[in-house]
């Protein structure tokens, strides 16, 4: 569940696009599965920081749950993720550094 997760943290994850076609009888929808990863800016709980109201109107179809996951991708775009259509999430733990690396990272400076 994303709300365990916190700001700062490297996901990667699929998400689960609903597509709809409203110009034929019936509707048809079509679902489309794609891949993100990125650093995570904030689990933004929709009960205590709501939704705004024109957002909800604009799109009254969108399916919408608690937790809002806001994302910065690796082209520095934000995008935002209902928790809900998330699945797969993986937080990405950083490969620490061998003692040779610290060392010569120590000797440039870096």
């Amino acid at each position: 569940m994303i709300a365990n997760l916190t700001a700062g943290s490297k996901v990667k994850f699929q998400y689960i696009d609903r597509n709809t076609k409203w110009d034929v009888m019936p509707a048809q929808t079509h679902y489309e599965v794609q891949e993100y990863d990125g650093t995570i800016l904030e689990v933004r709980d929709t009960q205590a920081k709501p939704v705004d109201p024109l957002t909800v109107y604009r799109k009254p179809a969108v399916e919408r749950s608690r937790y809002l996951l806001v994302v910065q991708l690796p082209d520095n775009k934000i995008k935002s993720f209902y928790d809900g259509r998330v699945i797969n999430i993986q937080e990405i733990k950083p490969v620490p550094k061998n003692f040779l690396k610290r060392t010569l990272d120590k000797i440039r400076g870096v």
